[in-house]
């Protein structure tokens, strides 16, 4: 006794997460051990009191409280463990408080419509259903809005970890309140029926809800900060929703059998069963003890990007779960007839259900509070996939089981879905997160990166490879990845990381403008196509950033998420990841082993130059980590080499006749007014420079179908500031071809240490038959030819292009490369390859008949 006393008095002092948890996961079960004994006190009572046919109509309407009142809150109720440590972590109190408000008010006003809704249909067909159940399901729709307040109320408080206030309302004071006006009803002689029960009930849940409301606004005003509210409800309800999917189809699986057997079998066998449900649903007390205590740690954790805080406490939540469940059923198997004799000597037929229900049950508490940590780590859809399919199956099963078998089958069907369910679970978390733990095993921790690369540093350099890409493998750093921390950054969180990605920039194994800070943050920032773009980001351990790559969601497999390089909708032109240069092997590796953690399983590169240093970094990290790869689709773009002698260069791409038939154009175009060319690269200069090109690109076809960047505010917000942050380093420059005073050709250029890219050209259609762009080209070819900072240039240009492919001969290999971010996944790839090429051919498919409808209409 003094060594338990000890360790209590220890545990109460520690003011550790884990502890906390503890502590508030033991303070939930107290409530619900509270709650089992109240809860059995009145359903013995109730049963009793009724007899098995009126219990059985409560059981009836009271299920159908439970379930409308917990669909009705639109997933509000587990909200606040996802938003409130986000919005409190974030210091974003005007958000928080209007959250904590409008989380109530909307599940209230949408729980009220549904009750009206509900009492018009009964009024309307009331006369369908059988008499004894109408005036108790009336009873039971004023029940709901209450219970939802009291619902969403909970899980307020829970995130706050008051669970006195989250729990007290409705698992001990609200039962006490019922049986205390029972036992008055009693007295004064009403009738023993569902109707006397389900009036009391009213009268619980409304006294509860408002008492328990006043002490919440008591506590939240003295926590948090006063001032205007802020709501975003938009964002609130994007993950509620998912979320009132996930319950909304746990609650459907938890009362199909009730609802099924009622609708095949007499109130006297519901009740039956019902009854042994709540007794062997002790089991069940501790996995929601649990899941209270530690549904917040895991958002916490994951928003502090704590890996391993969240790895043991899902390790630690599983055997919370288990064990305790496993030694409460076995207790409740041994008691079970005696108890349910409790309720009346009819109820005892039950005890065979016992085991059966005991099975499914154990099922769900081996792997723990899976669900909560899919809902509270962004993965809500899938979550809502696995419950809805469990609820399809248990409703087939039920239908199947229940007309032969009575309360059997209701049991047989609910068991076999939890199983089923509870291992898809668990598999899925695996995949997705990397997590999920058994309760006698240890769990899946972080896979090194070092010791992977170590193993297949020397047949990589050999050129082994599964992506069929050319070149030595660059020698390896086998430490540079020790302690590297992986990270999902929106562009508000990049923009105050700047100083480090541009360092990166500045050393990556291929420079490329379009993942550095000076093109990517306006990018993110203005692309209205952009909002869902993220970055990817590995740190080292000394603070210094390994890798960057802008991503977009790429779904292409219902059962598992994906990834793809951004474009920025084509206007960046290159797939091609920041990987540091002195290490880009280990960085490319940590970069597919966080997104693995992150739940992307696939990650598509569109457009990475198949033969540049960071597909050879990438193929390393590929080969050394089991993972696989396949290729999408590819083409040559058109490259300039530079070094060459201009006009031999361009006497060798172009015909005689062709350079004599473009010099004559050449001349007409000066009969005029004299050509100039000119160029622009000081920062004075550029935004000048932009405007006239802006204005030839409006002036042509682009303008007329309304697709210059001109025609829209975030274009050309994103082009200003780009040019603007380029312009200051000296990394961008406009070509301009001049007639007299009139400018009719310009040329944008980008630059990157010793690379450029031809990145937008514009000219005046009303030259159009004198080919100005033609002959702004091969000018600026010659000024590149001869640059001795430039070793080559990127045409950014479509493949078989008709005019550049002419005259730059040389090719850039372009690849779109999908990798499975897991080792050994090649079955999940295989798929998802598969499904996207097939997506690109009816892309294709549907562009052509759109085509060709358009012709036939013309």
């Amino acid at each position: 006794m003094a060594r338990l006393a000890a360790r209590l008095r220890g545990l109460l002092a520690d003011r550790s997460d884990t502890a906390t948890a503890k502590k508030v996961a033991g303070g939930a079960f107290l409530f619900r051990v509270g709650n089992a004994g109240i809860a059995f006190a009145s359903q013995i009572l109730l049963a009793r009191w009724m007899g098995e046919s009126e219990y059985g109509v409560y059981v009836y309407v009271w299920t159908w409280v439970l379930l409308l009142g917990g669909m009705t809150s639109l997933g509000l109720a587990s909200a606040p463990q996802r938003f409130i440590p986000e919005y409190a972590d974030g210091g974003d109190h005007a958000l928080l408080r209007g959250f904590l408000l409008g989380s109530r008010v909307l599940s209230m006003a949408f729980a009220t419509a549904v009750a009206a809704v509900g009492l018009l249909a009964l009024w309307l067909f009331g006369g369908a259903l059988e008499h004894w159940a109408v005036i108790p399901l009336v009873l039971a729709l004023v029940c709901v809005p209450m219970y939802v307040l009291t619902d969403v109320q909970d899980g307020i408080a829970r995130t706050y970890n008051w669970i006195d206030v989250a729990l007290a309302p409705a698992y001990l004071v609200r039962p006490l309140l019922i049986l205390a006006l029972l036992a008055a009803l009693s007295w004064a002689d009403y009738a023993p029926t569902a109707v006397t029960a389900m009036a009391a009930t009213i009268v619980a849940t409304w006294v509860t809800a408002i008492a328990q409301l006043a002490l919440l606004e008591k506590r939240l005003r003295a926590r948090t900060p006063r001032g205007p509210r802020a709501f975003a409800l938009r964002t609130w309800m994007a993950v509620s929703l998912p979320i009132f999917m996930v319950e909304g189809f746990y609650l459907l699986l938890a009362y199909t059998d009730v609802l099924v057997l009622s609708a095949f079998r007499e109130p006297h066998e519901v009740g039956v069963y019902y009854a042994a449900v709540k007794v062997m649903s002790l089991v069940a007390f501790v996995s929601f003890s649990v899941s209270a205590a530690v549904a917040h740690r895991f958002t916490e954790y994951a928003v502090a990007g704590e890996r391993e805080r969240l790895e043991t406490m899902v390790r630690d939540a599983a055997r919370w779960t288990f064990w305790p469940s496993l030694g409460g059923a076995m207790i409740i198997l041994a008691l079970g007839w005696p108890i349910l004799w409790l309720f009346g000597p009819a109820f005892v037929e039950g005890y065979p259900v016992l085991f059966v229900i005991a099975i499914g049950l154990l099922a769900r508490a081996t792997v723990g509070p899976l669900e909560r940590l899919l809902n509270m780590l962004g993965q809500q859809n899938v979550c809502a996939a696995v419950y809805g399919g469990a609820f399809v199956l248990n409703l087939a099963l039920a239908v199947a089981f229940v007309p032969p078998f009575g309360m059997m089958g209701a049991a047989a069907a609910t068991s076999l879905t939890l199983v089923m369910e509870s291992i898809l679970l668990f598999v899925i978390t695996r995949r997705r997160l990397g997590l999920g733990a058994l309760p006698w095993g240890r769990g899946p921790g972080g896979r090194p990166v070092v010791s992977r690369l170590s193993r297949v540093a020397d047949s990589v350099a050999t050129g082994a490879t599964d992506m069929g890409l050319a070149g030595p493998a660059p020698a390896l750093d086998l430490g540079a990845a020790s302690g590297a921390r992986f990270e999902i950054l929106d562009v508000a969180a990049m923009t105050r990381v700047r100083d480090a990605w541009a360092d990166l920039a500045a050393r990556a194994a291929e420079p490329t403008p379009f993942a550095a800070p000076d093109f990517a943050i306006p990018a993110a920032a203005h692309l209205s196509t952009a909002r869902r773009v993220r970055f990817a980001v590995v740190w080292h351990a000394d603070g210094s950033m390994l890798a960057a790559l802008p991503i977009t969601p790429r779904r292409l497999l219902p059962w598992t998420g994906g990834a793809s390089t951004t474009l920025w909708a084509y206007l960046g032109p290159l797939g091609t990841p920041l990987l540091d240069g002195a290490r880009a092997a280990e960085a490319a590796a940590a970069l597919l082993d966080g997104l693995a953690r992150s739940g992307r399983a696939t990650l598509l590169f569109r457009l990475l130059p198949e033969h540049g240093p960071a597909a050879i970094a990438l193929r390393t990290a590929l080969a050394a980590t089991g993972r696989a790869s396949e290729r999408i689709d590819g083409y040559g773009r058109a490259l300039l080499v530079t070094g060459a002698d201009p006009e031999a260069f361009l006497t060798a791409s172009l015909s005689s006749k062709k350079l004599k038939e473009l010099r004559r154009q050449l001349r007409r175009l000066g009969d005029e007014a004299p050509i100039v060319f000119s160029e622009a690269r000081a920062a004075h200069e550029t935004p000048a420079a932009l405007d006239r090109f802006l204005a030839l690109e409006a002036s042509g076809w682009k303008g007329k179908g309304g697709t210059s960047m001109r025609d829209h505010a975030d274009q050309l917000a994103f082009i200003r500031e780009t040019i603007a942050n380029l312009a200051a380093n000296g990394d961008v420059r406009f070509l301009e071809m001049a007639a007299g005073d009139a400018v009719v050709a310009s040329a944008l250029v980008l630059v990157n240490g010793r690379r450029a890219w031809y990145y937008k050209t514009a000219y005046d259609e009303r030259f159009a038959k004198n080919s100005p762009g033609v002959h702004l080209t091969l000018e600026l070819t010659r000024r590149l030819l001869e640059d001795p900072e430039i070793d080559s240039v990127d045409s950014t240009a479509i493949a078989n292009h008709p005019m550049i492919d002419h005259i730059w001969r040389d090719k850039l290999a372009l690849v779109d490369l999908m990798v499975s971010s897991r080792p050994g996944a090649d079955r999940t790839l295989a798929l998802a390859a598969a499904s996207e090429r097939l997506r690109r051919r009816a892309r294709v498919q549907l562009r052509d008949l759109y085509l060709r409808a358009k012709g036939l209409v013309r």
